[in-house]
């Protein structure tokens, strides 16, 4: 018997199981290239890096509360950014936009990533450096690139 037809049965059974136990199956967009999650005071503070190459090249920032159920409380998805020239970068209007560094501070309790991005009407690759606050209450701060 073959390794496949010998886990198929326990493969199947998980979904069954997880709903159960009253936890539902995460459903990730195939989209997302990258997750990561940092527990910070009360508050599960998770991102999802989506495909640059798709058509929604955005980071998805959400605040998960354990007691309440696992919900997500509040969700806040970065397709645009202000340039220190307040002009708005809209990721989905280049032709190339990548994020890298993504961290959270727990010294500023924040957020931190970098994008790089080349504009479709200008030649050569920019960079920006990006801070987004959380707060104690499951708040999203003010996004500051420069």
């Amino acid at each position: 018997m073959s390794f496949y037809w010998r886990w198929l049965p326990v493969l199947l059974m998980l979904p069954v199981l997880a709903e159960a136990g009253g936890v539902a199956s995460p459903v990730v967009d195939a989209r997302v290239m990258e997750v990561g999650v940092v527990r910070h005071q009360d508050t599960l503070w998770r991102y999802a890096r989506f495909s640059s190459e798709s058509d929604y090249p955005c980071l998805r920032f959400e605040a998960v509360h354990p007691d309440q159920g696992w919900r997500v409380l509040e969700r806040l998805d970065v397709c645009d950014i202000t340039l220190q020239d307040d002009a708005t970068l809209d990721f989905r209007d280049t032709a190339y936009t990548g994020f890298s560094v993504i961290e959270f501070s727990r010294e500023h309790s924040a957020f931190t990533f970098e994008v790089e991005y080349i504009r479709r009407t200008a030649a050569g690759e920019q960079s920006v450096f990006c801070m987004l606050p959380v707060s104690h209450n499951e708040n999203f701060g003010h996004l500051v690139c420069r």
